[in-house]
């Protein structure tokens, strides 16, 4: 049998349609690997409907973490708990009256206590005189003289209160008399003390202002002892001790023998020289 040869261009020719059959298959590949990934046959039909794989609803929504708040609720709920916090603040500040603190209760400005309508005129000129009036018992008073009053039923007529009185002095005896207290316009002060069938005129003008401000004004504030000795709380006053200033003069005295408890309080007297005479005047009961 006869031999057969190839040729070497048969053989570079046989090389060659290999490599170009190697290099289509990798392409094939290359281009099926894309098809792939983009999509495939889903893809092709979305091409065909005019659908594009681009739009948003085929990206897929962000899901936060599980117990996070979103990115788009966080400021809101920051925004609701600030209003909350600026509206407990306004709140506070209006119920205290200031900014950064609460308002110290000691600081609330208390209600003014009422005052008292003064007397006119002519009743403070006559509360003036008919002290003068009554300087015997007064006097005896501030000079240690008198130890105990013992009071009897206030008899009240109109704006006036007369006390029966039995006046005991340290050196043995007593004497019986009247004390005589004035309401005026809802306030009691002491006007006169004088013994049974004691007569004296009461002289008229306007008094000391001095000596009737401090009557006025002391006994307007001193309250609990003519109305304890009006309404019967009180029915014996006992002289402890007296002491005396320059112009001024201070008696410890004991409430007692009524229907409230026993109490300890004073009495205070200004003195005024009148024609040359010192005359004393009781400025206030006092508890």
């Amino acid at each position: 049998m006869p031999d057969v040869q190839t040729s070497g261009d048969e053989v570079a020719t046989s090389r060659k349609g290999m490599i170009r059959a190697l290099a289509a298959l990798g392409i094939v590949a290359v281009l099926g690997g894309g098809f792939l990934i983009a999509g495939g046959p889903d893809a092709v039909v979305r091409l065909l409907s005019g659908e594009d794989d681009t739009t948003a609803g085929d990206v897929a929504p962000v899901t936060p973490a599980e117990g996070a708040d979103s990115e788009d609720e966080a400021p809101e709920a920051a925004s609701d708990e600030t209003s909350e916090a600026a509206e407990a603040t306004v709140t506070a500040e209006a119920e205290t009256g200031t900014t950064g603190g609460t308002k110290s209760p000691s600081s609330v400005a208390p209600s003014p206590a009422p005052v008292a309508t003064p007397p006119t005129a002519d009743q403070q000129s006559r509360m003036y005189w008919e002290q003068v009036a009554s300087q015997e018992q007064i006097g005896k008073l501030v000079r240690g003289e008198i130890s105990s009053f013992t009071l009897g039923t206030a008899n009240r007529s109109g704006s006036t209160a007369s006390v029966p009185v039995t006046v005991s002095y340290k050196a043995g005896g007593s004497i019986s008399g009247t004390m005589v207290l004035r309401d005026y316009s809802g306030t009691w002060y002491f006007s006169s003390i004088t013994r049974n069938g004691h007569t004296a005129t009461t002289p008229s003008g306007s008094g000391d202002t001095s000596v009737i401000a401090a009557i006025v004004t002391q006994q307007a504030a001193n309250q609990d002892i003519p109305t304890g000795i009006i309404s019967g709380g009180y029915k014996k006053v006992t002289v402890n001790s007296v002491s005396q200033g320059s112009g001024t003069a201070t008696l410890n005295i004991t409430l007692s023998g009524g229907t409230a408890a026993p109490m300890p309080g004073t009495i205070t007297c200004v003195s005024k020289t009148i024609g040359g005479v010192k005359h004393w005047f009781i400025t206030s009961f006092a508890k």
